[in-house]
């Protein structure tokens, strides 16, 4: 019984390894839009300030550069 239960166990553990996203490289990430979450904090917390509701339709954006 505890060997089934070990042989599932690693079996499980195996599946979900080769579901791992491979590491993105320097091309990946070099002009992606993204999110600016930092200005969306800014606008967020002046919000907060003045009392003022924020409801995002769309996030400001922002390139992502890598430097090398």
């Amino acid at each position: 019984m505890k060997t089934v239960m070990l042989l599932s166990i690693l079996a499980v553990a195996a599946g979900l390894s080769a579901c791992a996203p491979a590491p993105m490289t320097k091309a990946d990430v070099d002009g992606r839009v993204v999110c600016n979450e930092d200005r969306m904090d800014q606008i967020e917390r002046a919000a907060r300030r003045e009392n003022k509701e924020v409801h995002w339709v769309h996030c400001p954006q922002a390139t992502l550069r890598v430097v090398s």
